[in-house]
């Protein structure tokens, strides 16, 4: 063999044993490694990332031996709340923790886990919101939820927060004029129907942006889950919460383009399944403890949590009118636009019902 063809031999065999190496040998049973790179806005310190993203993604590379790897950013160091939905759509990041409430002009259904409710808790609102997400229910046309918001997704339901309250920076509800006027951070639209009808000004604007403005006193609170406090600070400007009254609970998801998900072999799509399935509660159960651990600090810094019940009963009053409304307002709201509002906020009411919570009497009528 001339010197010339020996030396493509090698060369062949080299480009070969490089594409063994990178591909696996079918043989030796090795695996491509997959590399992910998962995003979210938030804080490494909030609870969906730190309770439930993070265990999701250990659990996977776990149950793939490693054949998945995830590459994280949080606090915005790749991808801005609420741009993770987008983010994930093209391409930008391939897992995103989405927050589709701060997009009510591309998901105007996500809100309705924000309508006031008599009673419930995180993982009363987890559970009926994983099932609004992955069951089958009918909401007209033969299509689902989950067809007519995020389709575009394979998702995987996180828990909810804790059920939200009104905390202030100070600022007390001791008469009807002490709620008038005051004013608060709105989550959602549901919250701007609410203080609408409540003569409470909204405020909108993304949880992360939330201390620097209350901190130059831009406005006197907010809806907010006491829970969540941890993940912005707020535990050392909250100094006044009135609990016993339930504003809703705020929902996400991890989210991935249906193309990404199609292309995964079936033992990671398995593996993917698996880790939500045992991640979703214990994420839910996070909020609670997390609860307890703000309220034991806040009132050692002098905060103070009233009941709801306390309160003079002109103001619970007050606090009550118009919750039957605000269901109905924000149903009506989605008829406009061409979706089913009234069959949706039936659902969620059932969901709630079914999974031990409950709503104001007038809405347990609704047919």
């Amino acid at each position: 063999m001339s010197k010339g063809k020996f030396s493509l031999l090698i060369i062949a065999v080299s480009m070969l044993a490089v594409v063994m190496v990178a591909c696996g040998d079918s043989d030796s049973g090795e695996e491509e490694t997959i590399e992910l790179r998962a995003a979210t806005g938030l804080s490494a310190q909030h609870a969906w990332w730190d309770a439930t993203m993070v265990p999701w993604m250990e659990q996977v590379e776990e149950l793939t031996d490693g054949q998945v790897q995830f590459e994280t950013f949080t606090g915005g160091e790749l991808v801005d709340v609420p741009d993770e939905a987008e983010a994930t759509l093209d391409g930008t990041i391939d897992v995103g923790l989405i927050l589709p409430i701060y997009e009510p002009d591309q998901y105007p259904m996500a809100e309705v886990t924000m309508l006031p409710l008599a009673d419930s808790d995180t993982l009363v609102a987890t559970r009926a919101w994983d099932r609004l997400l992955t069951e089958d229910i009918d909401l007209g046309d033969g299509e689902t939820y989950y067809d007519m918001q995020f389709s575009d997704f394979k998702l995987f339901p996180t828990s909810t927060t804790q059920e939200y309250s009104i905390s202030t920076t100070g600022h007390a509800f001791e008469t009807v004029d002490d709620v008038e006027g005051t004013s608060l951070r709105t989550p959602s639209r549901i919250h701007e129907l609410y203080s609408d009808k409540t003569g409470i000004n909204s405020v909108t604007m993304p949880a992360v942006e939330m201390y620097d403005a209350l901190s130059r006193g831009s406005f006197e609170g907010s809806y907010y889950s006491i829970a969540d406090w941890s993940g912005y600070g707020f535990q050392d400007l909250f100094e006044y919460t009135l609990t016993g009254i339930n504003f809703g609970h705020f929902n996400a998801f991890i989210g991935m383009n249906q193309d990404t998900w199609e292309d995964l072999p079936e033992n990671v799509q398995e593996a993917m399944t698996e880790a939500y399935e045992d991640v979703l509660i214990s994420g839910g159960e996070e909020w609670l403890d997390r609860a307890d651990e703000m309220v034991e600090y806040n009132e050692s810094e002098g905060g103070e949590f009233v009941e709801f019940d306390s309160l003079d009963q002109e103001v619970q009053d007050h606090f009550n009118e118009g919750i039957e409304e605000t269901w109905l307002e924000y149903a009506e709201l989605l008829e406009e636009q061409g979706l089913p509002g009234t069959e949706l906020i039936k659902v969620w009411r059932d969901l709630i019902i079914e999974e031990g919570g409950d709503v104001p009497e007038a809405l347990k009528d609704l047919e």
